[in-house]
């Protein structure tokens, strides 16, 4: 099998190191400091899959300097495989196992006698529903190539000059087209014992590409366009094809003969994602894009006009006036010959229900221009056998989790007024869900004016029984049917969090055009809760009617549970700060856990931090947290220095494991300071509405001086960083605070006025909503609230400044304008203050050039050594 020698070299380097310093075990461990030049050791896992009997598990391991590689393990005997360049693969029970990786190289492994065998220049590849073959499509510069393989090891079925397919997993037939002498052809091969193959077309005047199957395979459609036009993806398509297999007749949307269709429009077929096929087969969903003629020139744009009156900012022209340029959603009905353009310029998004006899459209654009991220919206449904359309909701405000359909297509789902309602769409009849329950759904202690927001709605049971929702502790089953609520947990009495684990594709939410169909979560099988509490965190066994019992409970981190699907088996991660993270199985019948996997085991020959949680009060009497990394190889009668890195809540990733690396998009890493001598600090914050500034001063001055008075910590010797938000912080506390010695503040906000009044490009938004009820909390406007804004703003404060400050930025940053990190910079330069900023070009808000991050890392180690320790050099400002 191929291997990556990068990834070679990288786990000899592990060996080896580790052959040298057992040999040191015996005479007893001696631990070394980790340097630099060790952090290439590390890698990040993830838990990928298990197979449904619970016999067999994937991980990756992911380096910076190395291979991803892909691990498939035995859960019962000594059995594993690497494969290298590969993240994801696929399990056929418990007797195959199939990935593709970087390179486009197909592993097959034969779980029970490790036989591999590779195929290149694979694009995709699927185990066909009987068990019995894999089908693999190839692509290479010549040509495209279907390879129907057998499992049982029998001569292959090759299709050649593939142009392109679709599989039916329910019927396991396989649709697709191919160039011929005479042009091109469509055929169905049905995949049996014995192949049967029936050619439905053949053309020397279309080529057939985009192949999407009804579920039940009772039809399929596909896009053609003339041979003497670029069928590539990205061409523009003319027509589709309706074919029905049982009675083998075939209907053509053609937009310039058959139809009264708009000529503005082409049919639009970059992906097959673009098409569908009711349930009944009796209608097709598409997507048409307007025409780009090719003989016109664009005209030369003079000026752009900027009206106040405009829904959206001018240069967000794919936005404007919900968008002309916006793709629009077609039904079209083939045996009716009829069709009809679901969306317009104004109701631009759409939802559809699962039996596709509704769907839900909204206008995003009628209440703009407002200051919000979102402005309030107007659903209505159209029914698409009658075409009469309901309005059902008014003035909605919209965030993605407060809207959805339900799995079955019956309701939709929403919050408004701190509530969970639903609407039956048939019956045209709303209903409150949480009205007569004492508990609230809505998040309590909110500290954003972008409220109120529901704590979840998880998913719903299968048929749409029942919906799922989540108060602030518990999870609460309700039937659709009488209204009946009851709690699946006790977590408000044991101040305990419990959530329901996603462990499958069904119990996940799902993409629906412009929206979201919720999840389907079986309450009468076994499904995986996770609580948190003050010291705990947990997996538990979930079954409706039977206890609940514990998987695993632990101070550590639990995180990334999978389950075998036929069997009560899973697999999580527990990690720590001290140890790695480390991969655990566990049966439901057996008590003891089964530790599969140490990531990272190299851990144990290096000096290490610990860590703690710490309490803390502010001026307002709030009872807070604060997460404490103590340095590697402590020692507690030496007086050290301290990092204090500021956001917002922080104190949850006490117990994250964190790999040690110069490599990160904002210069600063945990490890990397605790690795070299430093205690690091990271306070939770809780915010006053209008004095944003002013709270972060408060918690993060009384989180210092608290941990202060519990470590060896050279009160002369404390830094403070932060990024985006936490870089405006920073900017902050220095102007009104000089208990920290040094400072780093990357992509900061530090004029909320200039910045208030500019853009937030990734958005395509004025800021207006980033400052009135997002993350500056300022609750209202700047001619509301001038003062406040004035306050709150490092800049007009430069002068208070004695910090020595080091500023960086993306000079592409389209979320904070560098020009405000120019704005602090020029006012401490005009103060004669200490200050170092750092641009770094084709950059945005976070930095994603490997050897920019590495700079940046460097550079602010460098900086706070200079002021915080015995490392001083300030000649290392002057070199780039």
């Amino acid at each position: 099998m191929k291997k990556d020698l990068r990834f070679v070299y990288g786990v000899l380097s592990v060996l080896i190191f580790e052959l040298v310093t057992c040999s040191a075990s015996g005479q007893g461990l001696i631990k070394k400091n980790i340097n630099d030049a060790d952090y290439k050791l590390w890698s990040t896992m993830e838990t990928k899959n298990i197979s449904e009997n619970g016999q067999w598990y994937t991980y990756s391991l992911s380096y910076e300097q190395g291979a991803d590689t892909l691990f498939v393990k035995s859960t019962q005997k000594n059995k594993n495989y690497a494969f290298s360049g590969t993240l994801a693969g696929t399990f056929l029970k418990e007797k195959w196992f199939c990935s593709r990786n970087d390179q486009n190289e197909l592993s097959l492994l034969h779980l029970p006698s490790g036989k591999i065998e590779i195929t290149k220049n694979a694009d995709n590849y699927s185990f066909t529903s009987d068990e019995k073959y894999l089908i693999i499509f190839l692509r290479t510069d010549k040509q495209k190539k279907i390879i129907i393989k057998p499992l049982d090891g029998s001569a292959s079925y090759e299709i050649e000059n593939v142009k392109g397919y679709a599989y039916n997993q329910k019927s396991n037939q396989l649709i697709y087209s191919k160039s011929v002498s005479y042009g091109c052809s469509v055929s169905i091969l049905t995949i049996k014992e014995k192949f049967s193959e029936s050619k439905i077309i053949e053309s020397d005047n279309f080529n057939y590409t985009s192949f999407v199957w009804q579920q039940n395979a009772g039809s399929a459609v596909f896009s053609r366009s003339r041979t003497d036009v670029n069928t590539d993806s990205s061409a523009e398509v003319k027509e589709l094809v309706y074919y029905k297999t049982d009675t083998q007749k075939m209907f053509v949307f053609q937009p310039d003969t058959t139809f009264d269709f708009d000529k503005k429009y082409v049919i639009k077929s970059e992906t097959v994602s673009d098409m569908m096929i009711s349930e009944d087969g009796k209608s097709v969903f598409f997507k048409i894009k307007g025409r780009n003629p090719k003989s016109e020139k664009a005209a030369k744009k003079i000026v752009q006009v900027w009206n106040a009156d405009d829904k959206y900012l001018e240069p967000a022209e794919k936005e404007k006036d919900g968008s002309v340029k916006m793709p629009k959603t077609v039904v079209w009905w083939p045996e009716k010959n009829n069709f009809r353009i679901l969306t317009d310029t104004v109701f631009s998004k759409l939802m559809l229900d699962t039996n596709r006899k509704f769907a839900i459209t909204w206008n995003p654009v009628a209440n703009e221009p407002q200051s919000n991220l979102h402005a309030a919206r107007d659903y209505k449904t159209i029914n698409l056998g009658t075409g009469q359309e309901q309005y059902f909701l008014k003035d909605f405000n919209y965030e993605v989790d407060k809207i959805a359909l339900s799995p079955a297509g019956k309701y939709v789902t929403y919050f408004k007024n701190n509530h969970w309602w639903i609407y039956n769409i048939e019956k045209n009849i709303h209903t409150n869900l949480t009205a007569a329950l004492q508990e609230s759904f809505s998040v309590e202690d909110l500290d954003r004016g972008d409220g109120p927001l529901p704590y979840g709605n998880p998913g719903w049971t299968p048929d749409d029984q029942s919906i799922l929702l989540y108060d602030r502790f518990d999870i609460w089953e309700i039937s659709i049917e009488n209204l009946k609520a009851l709690k699946l947990t006790h977590g408000r009495s044991e101040k305990t969090i419990y959530r329901i684990r996603p462990v499958s594709n069904e119990q996940k939410l799902k993409g629906n055009f412009d929206g979201v169909t919720n999840a389907v979560i079986n309450v009468n099988k076994s499904i995986i809760f996770q609580s948190k509490a003050e010291n705990v965190n947990g997996l538990w066994w979930y079954k409706k009617n039977s206890s609940i019992l514990p998987i695993i409970l632990s101070k550590n981190k639990i995180s990334d549970p999978v389950m075998a699907l036929n069997t009560e088996t899973v697999i999580y991660k527990e990690e720590s700060f001290e140890t790695p993270p480390r991969l655990i199985l566990q049966e439901k019948k057996e008590k003891k856990a089964q530790t599969l996997y140490q990531s990272n085991s190299h851990f144990k020959h290096f000096n290490s931090g610990t860590s703690s949680v710490i309490h803390y009060r502010n001026r307002n009497g709030n009872s807070i947290k604060a997460a404490l990394f103590y340095p590697a190889n402590y020692n507690h009668e030496k007086l050290y220095p301290m990092i204090v890195h500021v956001y917002e809540k922080q104190s949850e990733t006490v117990h994250d494991y964190i790999n040690p690396s110069l490599y990160s998009g904002n210069g600063f890493n945990v490890s990397h300071y605790t690795n070299n001598g430093y205690f690091v600090l990271l306070p939770d914050i809780v915010y006053e509405f209008g004095n944003p500034g002013n709270s972060a001063v408060d918690c993060v001055v009384a989180a210092t001086k608290k941990a202060l008075e519990i470590v060896p910590v050279n009160p002369k010797r404390i830094g403070l960083i932060g990024h985006s938000f936490g870089g405006y912080e920073v900017d902050y506390i220095i102007t009104q605070t000089n208990i920290f010695s040094a400072a780093v503040a990357g992509a900061a906000i530090t004029d909320l006025i200039s910045g208030y009044l500019y853009v937030s490009w990734n958005f395509n938004r004025p800021n207006f909503f980033q400052y009135e009820s997002g993350q500056l909390r300022m609750d209202g406007s700047i001619f509301k609230n001038f003062l406040s804004y004035l306050a709150n703003s490092p800049v007009y404060y430069a002068d208070r400044v004695t910090t020595p400050l080091l500023s960086w930025a993306g000079e592409a940053d389209r979320h904070v304008h560098y020009y405000q990190t120019i704005e602090f910079y020029l006012a401490l330069r005009r103060l004669g203050k200490k200050n170092v900023m750092l641009l770094y070009p084709d950059q945005q808000h976070v930095l994603t050039d490997k050897e920019q991050q590495k700079h940046l890392t460097e550079y602010v180690m460098r900086w706070f050594d200079n002021y915080l320790s015995a490392k001083s050099n300030p000649e290392f400002i002057k070199v780039n």
